[in-house]
């Protein structure tokens, strides 16, 4: 997918009015850095800038890895850096966040990681594959022991392909978690198209565009969830945060 500069992405809110606001109020604050990069976001990259990880989500991951003490992370779709970043955060001194993203859907995505997540306080602890995800999937160098906690957020469509290979890889460890995002997509997954979808392009070719995106990426979606639903090696919990985010561990003991 090519981030358009044509239009304006805004998925839908899964919630009622307010819901979201009073569960960010009710939290820690966004720490100094992620702000940054939210804000270098909106700036550097207004038309997509709504796909980026939200506070709640930074908060989570952050949460997630600190209580694992999980000491390698790995990401698929960077973006902008902050899940990158919120990974990073909740690490131990000598742990690692691997993340992988060939930016070839929109270039000042790159600008902007490359200027606030790998100069944050926890940048060094970051590297950065830029790969195409799946190539990247088959051919990275795993930690012994496999990553504690791996977080993708990248293209729906290939979100099925990246489970597999993850899995047949053995990338994830015995005891680790892994994270697939926006697994609601606005809603659309669980309406059978009968959600409301963004309408703000500039053209109808535009509008066309963001159509058949919108309604090809929540089909994607919907498949994706039933299938690892039902895969026997995997406990699945999909979790009605932001715009649905679906936590994975293999089953005791293997299948």
């Amino acid at each position: 997918m090519h981030h358009r500069k044509d239009i304006t992405f805004t998925k839908p809110s899964i919630y009622r009015p307010g819901i979201e606001e009073y569960c960010d109020a009710n939290s820690a604050p966004q720490n100094a850095q992620l702000s940054a990069i939210t804000t270098l976001t909106y700036e550097r990259c207004p038309e997509w800038a709504n796909i980026i990880s939200s506070h709640l989500q930074g908060n989570l991951l952050t949460a997630l890895v600190r209580s694992m003490r999980a000491r390698h992370c790995l990401e698929v779709g960077a973006f902008t850096g902050h899940g990158a970043v919120a990974l990073a955060a909740g690490l131990e001194p000598d742990g690692t966040v691997t993340t992988i993203d060939d930016f070839s859907a929109d270039e000042r995505a790159r600008e902007v990681f490359l200027e606030a997540a790998l100069t944050s306080g926890p940048g060094p602890m970051i590297t950065l594959v830029e790969q195409q995800a799946l190539t990247a999937l088959r051919e990275i160098e795993m930690p012994d022991g496999g990553f504690d906690l791996i977080f993708v957020d990248a293209d729906k469509p290939n979100y099925f392909a990246y489970y597999e290979t993850i899995m047949e890889r053995d990338l994830l460890s015995p005891h680790g978690l892994l994270i697939f995002d926006n697994t609601l997509w606005g809603g659309a997954a669980a309406a059978d198209g009968a959600s409301a979808e963004p309408d703000v392009g500039e053209t109808d070719e535009a509008r066309r565009w963001l159509h058949e995106m919108w309604t090809d990426w929540a089909d994607a979606v919907r498949v994706f969830n039933q299938k690892v639903c039902q895969d026997p090696r995997t406990v699945t919990t999909l979790l009605p945060l932001r715009d649905g985010m679906t936590l994975v561990q293999r089953v005791r003991g293997g299948v």
